[in-house]
C-alpha cells in the first residue's frame, strides 16, 4: 500500500497554482499560492480515492510511492483503510459478508471504508485478519539517515 501520489505542480495563466495527480485523473485541485495548493492536494486526493472506494473499483497505482519530492502524503488511518478496501477486492468479499465475519452491521463497516471516518486501528487489524492479512507499517528513513536508535 502507497503512503502517497505523486503530483504535479504548474502555475497558470491567472497566477493559481494547479495540482494534478497523473495517477489519478480524477484528483485536481489549485491553490492561489504554491502553499495553498500544496496543502489542499491531500484533501483532494483523498476526495478522489473516496470515489474510488465507493465505487467499487481497485485504487489507482500509477503515481503510488513512498518517497520523492511533489508527493500527497496520505494520513496513516486512510492508508489503512484502503488496505481494507483492496484487500476486499482481492479477496471478492463485500461489506456485507466483511460485517458478517465482524459480527457488525454492514453500516459498521461503511464507517470503517469512510476515509474521513476516524476509525480504531484494532478493527481495521481485526478485519483485515478475517480476510487474512495483517498491516504492515514500515517507516523509511529520513535523509538517508539509517533508521537505527542512537
Amino acid at each position: 500500500m502507497a503512503f502517497g501520489y505523486h503530483y504535479t505542480l504548474e502555475r497558470e495563466d491567472n497566477g493559481w497554482w494547479l495540482v494534478r495527480f497523473p495517477g489519478v485523473p480524477e484528483a485536481l485541485t489549485e491553490g492561489e499560492t504554491e502553499t495553498e495548493a500544496r496543502a489542499n492536494a491531500v484533501d483532494c486526493l483523498i476526495a478522489a480515492l473516496e470515489g474510488y472506494i465507493h465505487a467499487g473499483k481497485p485504487l489507482p497505482r500509477g503515481g503510488a510511492g513512498h518517497s520523492g519530492p511533489d508527493r500527497a502524503v496520505l494520513p496513516s488511518l486512510v492508508t489503512a483503510k484502503l488496505a481494507v478496501h483492496e484487500t476486499m477486492l482481492n479477496r471478492g468479499w463485500s461489506r456485507t459478508k466483511l460485517a458478517t465475519e465482524l459480527g457488525v452491521s454492514e453500516n459498521s463497516v461503511r464507517r470503517l471504508l469512510d476515509l474521513r471516518h476516524n476509525s480504531h486501528m484494532w478493527v481495521i487489524d481485526e478485519a483485515l485478519a478475517r480476510m487474512g492479512r495483517s498491516l504492515s507499517i514500515d517507516l523509511p528513513a529520513r535523509g538517508g539517515a539509517s533508521g537505527r536508535a542512537a
